[in-house]
């Protein structure tokens, strides 16, 4: 039985670096190709994988003006780069948000 999960996690961890690789690869070629804007990469690159970030804290992050970090994170969402998480308070603000992440 413990072999069984040593595998099944072996397994899991395996799937998960095989998608951020995938991920990697793929957007390392959406930059060759200039898919992405330059805001977008900044803010992709910016992001750490598996955290969640309000638009406020992702421009205070980058230093890029709110209304410009609005319009890029739409542009990943619509993308596919950025998804959408649970509502929690933004560390800012103080007010119930939609934070985003990295896609995996």
């Amino acid at each position: 039985m413990n072999n069984d999960l040593g595998d099944l996690f072996q397994w899991v961890a395996k799937k998960v670096t095989d998608v951020r690789s995938t991920s990697k690869q793929a957007y390392a070629s959406l930059k060759e190709e200039g898919t992405l804007g330059k805001q977008e990469e900044y803010i992709l690159d910016s992001m750490k994988q598996g955290w969640n970030y309000s638009l406020q804290e992702i421009s205070q992050l980058t230093g890029i003006a709110i209304n410009a970090v609005s319009g890029r994170v739409n542009g990943l969402k619509k993308k596919g780069w950025v998804i959408e998480c649970e509502k929690r308070p933004c560390s800012i603000t103080g007010k119930n948000i939609t934070p985003v992440m990295i896609a995996l």
